[in-house]
């Protein structure tokens, strides 16, 4: 079991600083594409939230058997 949950080779070639700057690269020209077609970046405040939280429901007993 222990053996399963061991990465691979392969797995630690994705977490190099190289791999991590090709993977930057990539999303900074993606950002620059979207920005360039008129798109918008907005900065959300912290705790903020699009959907508000709501009062626990109590649906005990209410299924079907």
């Amino acid at each position: 079991m222990i053996a399963e949950q061991m990465s691979t080779p392969a797995d630690a070639q994705a977490y190099t600083p190289e791999a991590r700057a090709e993977d930057r690269t990539s999303i900074e020209d993606d950002i620059q594409k979207f920005l360039q077609k008129g798109g918008k970046v907005a900065e959300v405040a912290v705790g903020e939230r699009a959907d508000p939280p709501r009062k626990p429901e109590n649906n005990y007993g209410r299924g079907s058997i």
